[in-house]
């Protein structure tokens, strides 16, 4: 079988290329590529873009155009990229410093909690590339350089990369117990807002603002898909862990559902499966929604946000409600889509 012919532009874009070396081996193509291309272009180049030149058909793995950024790269394997550094836009190249945790982030502290607004991008905790930042680490630092190097900080909970919002933290090892229990005894109250692709087919086609429905079954690995070390989730008869996600709709233009979702458990990939299985996949997901549709607008990245968090608070018992203010691009796109409506 032939390859796809390499690109053509008239602005000679810059080909870079590299063989994945064994320790490179089984991550995500998007993964990859936000850690090599900063180094070989020697300036920071921001998710959207990677995702960019993925779906541009801009990559390729050994001779062939790979337009999935979830594919896993294996050792030995050559990754071109082609690349047209004079055309990038300057929102897509970050030329300040990597991201730092400020002040403004906290939306809630006592003495023995911390909840903190997570930008989307930014990992939670730490990955298999040691030096890229992630919000557990930047967090530890920050309260160390304010209250010193007796600071504690405790991880119980995670958002995936690309979703922002609300993260829970400890401040005291005496907290840990309570707030763990908060999460195994799904005695925390998550709420959600996530900006769907509704496709042709979809019983979400029926439902209007203001409709409300349960997804209730059992989620495990996908096995025709899961490979590597990154899997791909799926509702399956048996072997499976029990998902229960309340939804309502927001609102709806059409193709596109502003929608709620209140998870009662804590699953893997839990609302991107029930929505991508309902036939509206959350606009910019590259795991459940690479066959939907491609929307006529960009979408920066996963459109999900952990809008609310209330629990009983692990010390004193009062209900504590903490909310996360929309981020500026899904506000924007949000913004977009209403007055598309008009």
């Amino acid at each position: 079988m032939k390859s796809s012919p390499k690109p053509q532009n008239r602005s000679r874009p810059t080909k870079l290329s590299r063989i994945i070396s064994r320790d490179q081996s089984n991550l995500r193509l998007d993964d990859f590529l936000a850690v090599w291309l900063p180094e070989a272009l020697g300036s920071a180049v921001s998710r959207a873009t990677v995702r960019k030149l993925i779906a541009g058909g801009a990559v390729y793995v050994s001779s062939r155009r790979m337009t999935q950024p979830a594919y896993l790269v294996r050792e030995g394997s050559r990754v071109e990229a082609f690349v047209d550094v004079g055309r990038l836009k300057p929102d897509s190249v970050q030329k300040d410093r990597p991201f730092a945790f400020a002040a403004s982030r906290i939306l809630f502290e006592d003495e023995g909690l911390i909840a903190v607004d997570k930008p989307p991008g930014l990992p939670t905790q730490p990955t298999l590339d040691p030096l890229r930042p992630h919000l557990f680490g930047l967090l530890q630092e920050f309260m160390r350089n304010r209250d010193g190097a007796q600071a504690y900080v405790g991880l119980h909970h995670r958002l995936d990369r690309d979703t922002s919002g609300v993260v829970l933290f400890t401040k005291r090892t005496e907290a840990n117990a309570g707030v763990a229990t908060l999460f195994t005894q799904h005695l925390a109250q998550k709420t959600y807002w996530a900006l769907a692709l509704v496709e042709k087919g979809s019983p979400l086609r029926q439902k209007k603002a203001g409709d409300e429905w349960v997804i209730q079954n059992l989620l495990g690995k996908d096995p025709r898909v899961s490979t590597g070390k990154k899997s791909r989730y799926a509702s399956v008869k048996t072997g499976g862990d029990f998902a229960h996600t309340d939804f309502k709709i927001l609102e709806c233009w059409g193709d596109l559902a502003l929608v709620e979702a209140r998870p009662k458990t804590g699953r893997t990939h839990q609302i991107r499966v029930h929505l991508s299985e309902q036939g509206a996949p959350i606009l910019g997901d590259d795991t459940y929604g690479v066959d939907a549709p491609a929307p006529s607008f960009e979408v920066p990245r996963l459109l999900l946000h952990a809008a609310c968090l209330k629990f009983p608070h692990p010390i004193s018992k009062v209900e504590t409600s903490i909310s996360s203010p929309i981020p500026e691009d899904f506000q924007k796109c949000l913004n977009q889509f209403r007055v598309n409506q008009k």
